[in-house]
């Protein structure tokens, strides 16, 4: 799971695979960094018992059950996760002005196939650049070869240069994990048998982008004349 839906085939950067869902390898690769399991209790190296918050936003049905499977998941390997609910512009105000939050459970969307759409998340600059907020210039090597990338895609004619340059944006960010994806949503489209010209697509909105198109059949508009 990326920052590209396997449906925008144009874009999405085929060579990746999702990592499997594994609590063994995970316990694993936190005991090579130190952590230990102490009666159900994950630890640090120092002891500390590992517990954080997660915020999202209150009202959404979706997103809190989501937050209440991670904290599911995240016991069995011995963390205790609070999901903490804020009404909507609390959230932004956190994620956004004070930081004030350990996790956050979002959705961002690209309205726009093309990867220039979401510039402002991520360039190091970007207004809606959320780790490492407010940088003046980057604060990783791979934060600004991301840089380099996205301005490379952006400014490049050649379509093969710049699905390179986006492929590239894609792995690092599998590697680097700046945020940690969860789901694909599904585009489903109910469409009349009375309507044609219809071309449903899976960005919104999905059944009415091509609206100057759309008309009713010609036996179905006589007989409901």
């Amino acid at each position: 799971m990326g920052p590209v839906s396997p449906a925008n085939k144009m874009w999405f950067n085929t060579n990746l695979r999702p990592i499997a869902y594994d609590t063994n390898s995970a316990m694993s690769r936190l005991q090579q960094d130190g952590f230990r399991m102490d009666k159900g209790v994950l630890r640090d190296k120092e002891g500390h018992a590992v517990e954080f918050s997660i915020i999202t936003n209150s009202g959404n049905k979706y997103r809190e059950r989501m937050a209440t499977m991670i904290q599911e998941d995240l016991a069995k390997v011995g963390m205790k996760v609070n999901v903490v609910t804020l009404d909507f512009p609390s959230l932004i105000e956190r994620i956004t002005e004070s930081f004030n939050y350990e996790g956050a459970l979002l959705g961002l969307t690209n309205v726009d196939l093309d990867p220039s759409g979401v510039m402002n998340i991520w360039l190091s600059s970007g207004d809606n650049h959320q780790w490492n907020p407010s940088q003046k210039s980057p604060e990783t090597a791979w934060e600004a070869e991301i840089d380099k990338m996205m301005r490379q895609q952006a400014s490049a004619v050649d379509f093969k240069q710049r699905k390179a340059a986006f492929d590239r944006v894609q792995e690092i960010v599998a590697d680097q994990v700046p945020f940690i994806y969860l789901v694909n949503k599904n585009a489903l489209a109910a469409v009349s048998t009375a309507l044609d010209g219809e071309v449903p697509v899976v960005l919104r909105p999905q059944t009415y982008w091509n609206v100057e198109r759309l008309k009713m059949r010609s036996a179905m508009a006589k007989a409901g004349q």
